[in-house]
């Protein structure tokens, strides 16, 4: 009884640390999860996330360039989760919309392509725009509360600012705050 409970612990420990060291050093199998929740009122079959490594600058002329070219995107959510995030390092874009009417970009810097991530996103109903929560957890974590645009305003729009606002953008959302 006491040899079954102490290779039980030992192994308890031994799949625990593989765990953790995967999440944040080995890069064994992909371990980035993506949880989407939204308030009553709102649906979850009408969400969908798409990331992509470096597709988008900073340099485009308004956010419209955003939608030219969805073939640059993975889709991981879209209605339920489709596939993984890609490890990798560097400039991850992700495009959020709300029933092909709202949208939300954003930029994480991931500094090593080991390190994964569980990615929360909860999407906000309110008077007029939904509005969506992120929390990013993990070595390049990130959180933030925005409101969505609509997809029709995309042309008004540069790194989700106003064009006649926006001045240096660098479409980091925790940079500036609404």
């Amino acid at each position: 009884m006491k040899k079954t409970t102490i290779i039980l612990t030992i192994l308890g420990i031994g799949i625990f640390g593989l765990f953790y060291l995967n999440k944040n050093f080995l890069n064994i199998w992909n371990a980035n999860q993506v949880m989407v929740s939204v308030d009553s009122g709102l649906s979850e079959d009408k969400v969908k996330i798409e990331h992509g490594i470096s597709v988008n600058t900073i340099s485009r002329v308004n956010d419209l360039d955003l939608f030219n070219d969805r073939g640059k995107y993975a889709i991981v959510f879209d209605g339920k989760p489709r596939t993984k995030i890609e490890n990798e390092y560097g400039e991850n874009d992700f495009l959020l919309t709300y029933e092909d009417e709202y949208y939300l970009s954003f930029r994480q810097f991931k500094f090593n392509r080991k390190h994964q991530h569980n990615y929360k996103f909860k999407f906000i109903k309110s008077e007029d725009n939904p509005i969506v929560e992120a929390d990013i957890d993990g070595k390049d974590g990130m959180n933030f509360r925005r409101k969505m645009i609509k997809i029709k305003d995309a042309e008004k729009y540069v790194c989700n600012t106003p064009l006649d606002s926006a001045g240096t953008i660098y479409n980091m959302v925790e940079l500036k705050k609404e």
